[in-house]
């Protein structure tokens, strides 16, 4: 299969670079995108612009996003559901309708930087030595202020018939599957998603630099044909 990893808020498209050979290893072709675009609707046009490039309905791809690439996946998918074969949420959730990424991020002279370490919870930060931070800082970009903010819309029901598998790092999986089963109301398009995999990687929220292998081979598991898919 055709996998399209998407970076989360900060990073760039070589953020997967020590994934992108797992993946390969498991006979999928893979590419890796740098987000685009000043606002949600332009980053999600941009994902969109790709998948009209590279997948068909015959041939459907993988769409990967980590952390506040997450829902712009998601809404990238719902705008092609006859393109995306799977969604792959790396410790990231596709937010409800109206939600936004998050609306606490700080702006400094228009931009969102990357916060300061200790603005982040602990179990966030796992994984992630004096070495990876110092690493991240250099490597950051800093997202446009809009962007966080942005409001979620979805328009084609279609979106939930797609598989989806979550790697949740920072809450256990079976915390998260309650948190779905109990229909919290942050969760509501995990609840209505028809096939939903939960999986966990106990790690921090950037597991493509704290444990690429891991990841990639999770997500390799995740794109594996099921049984019933067989002759």
């Amino acid at each position: 299969m055709h996998v399209i990893l998407v970076p989360g808020f900060w990073l760039e498209a070589d953020a997967w670079d020590e994934v992108l050979p797992v993946l390969r290893e498991a006979g999928h072709s893979v590419e890796a995108l740098t987000r685009d675009g000043d606002t949600l609707d332009e980053q999600v046009a941009a994902i969109v612009e790709r998948l009209d490039d590279v997948a068909t309905a015959d041939e459907p791809v993988a769409l990967a996003g980590h952390s506040g690439a997450g829902p712009i996946a998601y809404m990238a998918a719902d705008q092609r559901p006859s393109l995306v074969g799977h969604l792959l949420y790396v410790d990231t959730f596709p937010g409800p309708s109206g939600g936004c990424v998050n609306d606490e991020l700080p702006v400094v002279d228009g931009v969102v930087p990357l916060p300061p370490w200790d603005f982040w919870e602990p179990a966030t930060l796992r994984g992630m030595t004096p070495e990876l931070r110092a690493a991240f800082e250099h490597r950051a970009i800093p997202e446009p202020a809009r962007l966080p903010v942005d409001r979620f819309h979805y328009d084609d029901a279609a979106r939930h018939t797609i598989p989806a598998t979550v790697v949740t790092c920072e809450i256990r999986p079976e915390d998260l599957a309650a948190m779905v089963a109990d229909h919290q109301a942050w969760a509501a398009e995990l609840v209505a998603t028809e096939e939903l995999t939960i999986v966990g990687l106990d790690t921090g929220h950037w597991p493509m630099f704290t444990a690429p292998r891991q990841l990639g081979e999770l997500l390799v598991h995740a794109l594996a044909p099921k049984p019933a898919d067989g002759p």
